[in-house]
């Protein structure tokens, strides 16, 4: 039976903040927070900051964008680890907040920007659309060279997110996320058929209660023409409630896709 152990590392905070110094850059020293556990690692090395994703033979090195197979962060020293004494294994980290290995591939990141895996090995990149996505950046990273590895401190949270774009290009991209939906975690799906079905429904029930309103507008005008202006005035506030309905449908498909 393996052995689990958990440990925590103290870490020392000096005013004005500690500075990390070595070949990836400089940045303020924060200690990352959550737990690491032990996953078992395909054979290889790994630098502290790795992004990993999952595979048939074990965790590996995410090698391509928006992977939707990411699970964590390659993290040698965690505030609180669950350990295992069974070989292969390493720690891996899921939520809470870690040093990520980055590039600029994708552009300069800036604090608040979602970061994502990229097509360098282990590396993460800035999401200038929507897809899959590590978590947040909590620092800012520039590079003159766009291959050239920095750390910066990203708040883990796994998920998909929409990246505001163009309204044409963030609705491509909806759209193709969407339809890739089956090839995505079970609650990514989950949002993306509720968010559809959501918007789907709002556009169909708000032009079918449209067109009944504008035909029975129609009707009583033609039987009682004094009252048409009443019966304009109606047909007009049913409009503003079917244009409230549709957008309401809207605004909480795309809360879904959020969360």
């Amino acid at each position: 039976m393996n052995k689990i152990r958990i440990f925590i590392a103290a870490g020392i905070i000096i005013s004005g903040g500690l500075m990390i110094w070595g070949k990836e850059g400089i940045h303020a020293q924060e200690q990352p927070a959550g737990i690491a556990v032990s996953r078992t690692f395909t054979e290889g090395e790994y630098v502290d900051g790795d992004i990993v994703c999952s595979s048939p033979d074990g965790l590996k090195r995410c090698s391509n964008e928006f992977d939707v197979n990411m699970e964590g962060v390659f993290i040698e020293n965690p505030s609180v680890a669950f350990l295992s004494s069974k070989e292969g294994t390493k720690l891996l980290l899921s939520s809470g907040k870690a040093y990520v290995r980055v590039v600029t591939s994708g552009g300069d990141i800036k604090r608040g920007d979602f970061i994502t895996s990229s097509v360098n090995p282990g590396l993460g990149q800035r999401a200038g659309k929507s897809g899959n996505v590590l978590g947040v950046a909590l620092q800012n990273y520039t590079s003159e060279a766009a291959d050239k590895p920095g750390k910066i401190l990203v708040g883990i949270n796994i998920r998909p997110a929409i990246v505001a774009t163009s309204a044409r290009s963030n609705l491509l991209e909806t759209l193709k996320q969407g339809l890739l939906a089956p090839t995505l975690t079970p609650l990514a799906s989950l949002r993306y058929v509720l968010a559809i079905l959501i918007a789907a429904a709002s556009f169909l029930l708000g032009f079918i209660y449209f067109g009944k309103v504008a035909k029975g507008g129609i009707d009583a005008i033609g039987r009682n023409p004094l009252a048409r202006r009443a019966i304009q005035l109606n047909v007009i506030l049913n409009l503003i409630m079917t244009l409230a309905i549709m957008t309401g449908g809207l605004i909480l498909a795309y809360v879904i896709l959020i969360i």
